[in-house]
């Protein structure tokens, strides 16, 4: 038992030293480093490098796949309409509607994304700002953002958020007066 921990403290002695670097400043103010100490050598503490495996490239990799293929970005969006909250009446008798969408992270090619209002698409979007809709039919309907691929393919949907528009109703006979 003595020997392996005399073992293990002589490995860990070995690597510590052997990740030393002394650096020394000549008459001329030129560096030399060295992992060897001499006199007048500052020790150099250096770091551990960060190391990042990109785990979805090896299976890419393996599977033969490019890195531009639309397969190969699977990125999970978030999708939003945060104004008017959801369930919200507005009362605007032109149909005029402003919604405010948030699009995160920000739309990657060959991603693109749309608004859909009632499941049909009303308007591509190329990031989170104000939409200004006009003259929308009065009643409640469900806006929703998604996420496509180049093939049409739904890549993210957002949830749906409702909102119902209030508009003076035009089909209304006048009154007749005695």
């Amino acid at each position: 038992m003595k020997i392996l921990t005399a073992l293990l403290v002589a490995l860990a002695n070995s690597s510590a030293s052997a990740e030393e670097i002394y650096r020394e400043i000549s008459d001329k103010g030129v560096p030399t480093f060295s992992d060897q100490a001499t006199p007048g050598a500052e020790p150099i503490t250096i770091r551990k490098p960060s190391i990042f495996t990109d785990k979805t490239y090896q299976q890419r990799q393996l599977t033969g796949q490019s890195d531009d293929s639309p397969s190969s970005t699977n990125i999970d969006y978030s999708l939003l309409v945060t104004h008017p909250n959801n369930d919200s009446v507005i009362r605007d008798n032109a149909g005029n509607l402003s919604l405010t969408i948030s699009i995160s992270p920000s739309v990657q090619s060959p991603h693109s994304a749309e608004l859909l209002m009632d499941g049909t698409k009303i308007r591509d979007l190329y990031g989170s700002g104000i939409i200004s809709l006009t003259n929308v039919d009065r009643g409640t309907h469900a806006f929703n953002i998604r996420v496509i691929d180049q093939q049409g393919n739904v890549v993210s949907g957002g949830p749906s958020h409702n909102i119902s528009i209030l508009r003076y109703h035009t089909d209304a006979k006048p009154r007749s007066r005695p």
